[in-house]
């Protein structure tokens, strides 16, 4: 690239370079002029001639310095990775110089006027002029002064006052022009940046930590409270890899615990989706647990009791609830399953299920976060996806009795429901209509997850049965079903 714009810049010098030249060679010449050809020195033709090739020798030299300028520019701007193009502003300033320069010159070198009377007229006007725009020469001395301290360059988020944030898009003599997330094109006076606090969300770098707390009751013990938060933000990384969540006990009192969850956002056009995705999963994780992040109770519902006439179901109800594939089932059909599903505490990287392994059982995950692994055919375990509370994994050992198609690991302590072939065969013998349900169900969440895991179930889908028809025989071998029901 250096090439074309050496190449580019040369050709744009070329021409304020020749005219200069010209211009300069011009009017020596007519300077000369009155002794070669015997005219008089104040002819008006040859006066005119020379005023004009000297004001034409001076412009051209300004245009030609500005050029020059903006090329070194672009040149300084083009390693840098953060400003893909330098302000208006300085360009603006730069040339302003260039040609206040060159009409001095012409004042003094072509009209043969003195300097001092220059600077008598001009002091005057500058007096008239600065008292009658103060506030727009302090914007203008503002955008100066911030053009050279450079505490923002186009295309930084920044915040230059409590409420307003916005991209930056120009930065002109007065103002900062700004672009919010909302396509909203905000007007900013240099001046307030200048004189106000500036939080700028780009430096050093567009990724930042964000900090939101949650207050529960002191009750719960702070391991688990600790657990249920970071399995909930754990959730978000899903859509947004790179949060790395972690949670820190804020402040303690008798009427609760405050939390803060810091994560971290790759740039601020897109903290609200990362905030949204992160709290959709604490909020997620607290209510298959039980709990909420509402003004703390002096008496805590244990989640796992029904202590109380206000806790309407167990958890093990909630989930079974909000399960797709057992949306067919009646409501006293789901209660009677979710009363024979077997509780699983599990550590921190524990194995929950191995590839491979011979099963008839699905996991329910009521609380913690755990990650999905397919191992390829060279060995190589790869992470194909996270599971957090509300999820379920193992249907096709459950419902055919396939090995597991993937490994199941523990990325945090965790709480699983486990659902066995001998819990779900008693009702799918007394009403047979409910296996083609669930296989309905079944093929719709397998095209849900292709979409978004397609590479993985490529792989893994080998061996399943690929039709509706097939997959509800292998079902009704599996329990025993009669063919016809």
């Amino acid at each position: 690239m250096r090439c074309p714009l050496r190449a580019l810049g040369l050709r744009r010098l070329a021409f304020p370079a020749a005219l200069a030249v010209v211009a300069t060679m011009a009017n020596a010449a007519l300077l000369r002029a009155p002794g070669r050809l015997g005219l008089e020195s104040d002819d008006p033709l040859l006066s005119t001639a020379r005023y004009a090739s000297g004001v034409i020798a001076w412009l051209a030299g300004a245009w030609l310095a500005a050029r020059f300028l903006d090329l070194l520019l672009r040149r300084a701007a083009a390693p840098n990775a953060r400003s893909s193009r330098y302000p208006r502003l300085l360009t603006d300033l730069l040339h302003g110089i260039a040609f206040l320069i060159g009409l001095i010159g012409i004042y003094i070198s072509v009209f043969d006027q003195a300097a001092t009377g220059l600077i008598a007229t001009s002091s005057v006007v500058i007096a008239v002029v600065g008292f009658a725009l103060r506030y727009v020469i302090s914007d203008v001395f503002s955008g100066v002064a911030l053009n050279f301290d450079h505490p923002y360059r186009i295309g930084d988020w920044i915040e230059p006052s409590p409420g307003i944030i916005g991209k930056v898009v120009e930065i002109t003599w007065r103002t900062t022009r700004l672009v919010t997330r909302d396509r909203v094109t905000v007007i900013v006076p240099n001046g307030i940046i200048a004189t106000g606090r500036l939080v700028n969300y780009s430096d050093p770098g567009p990724s930042f930590r964000v900090v939101f707390r949650v207050s529960l009751d002191p009750g719960i013990p702070v391991s688990r409270a600790k657990q249920l938060l970071l399995a909930g933000a754990l959730a978000a990384t899903r859509s947004y890899p790179d949060l790395n969540p972690d949670v820190l006990v804020q402040e303690c009192s008798d009427s609760g615990i405050t939390y803060a969850v810091r994560f971290w956002v790759p740039d601020f056009e897109q903290e609200n989706a990362c905030r949204d995705a992160a709290s959709t999963g604490i909020l997620r994780a607290l209510r298959h647990a039980g709990l909420a992040p509402s003004p703390p109770r002096r008496e805590w519902i244990d989640a796992r009791s029904r202590a109380t006439p206000e806790f309407r179901q167990t958890p093990a109800e909630t989930l079974l609830d909000e399960t797709m594939l057992f949306s067919a089932f009646l409501p006293s059909e789901r209660a009677a399953l979710a009363s024979r599903l077997t509780q699983r505490f599990v550590k921190q990287g524990a194995t929950v299920v191995r590839q491979g392994d011979a099963a008839t059982s699905l996991f329910f995950v009521s609380e913690g976060a755990f990650e999905v692994r397919f191992s390829e055919a060279g060995g190589r375990d790869v992470a194909v996806n996270q599971l957090g509370a509300g999820d379920i994994f193992g249907e096709m050992s459950l419902l055919t009795g396939e090995p597991r198609s993937a490994s199941v690991i523990a990325l945090t302590d965790g709480l699983l429901y486990e659902l066995g072939k001998e819990d779900l065969a008693p009702l799918l013998v007394e009403r047979p209509e409910l296996g083609e349900a669930l296989v309905e169900l079944m093929m719709m969440r397998r095209r849900l997850s292709r979409e978004r895991l397609d590479l993985w179930h490529r792989d893994s889908d080998a061996g399943h049965p690929s039709s509706r028809a097939g997959m509800l025989k292998r079902l009704k071998s599996f329990f025993g079903l009669a063919e016809g029901g």
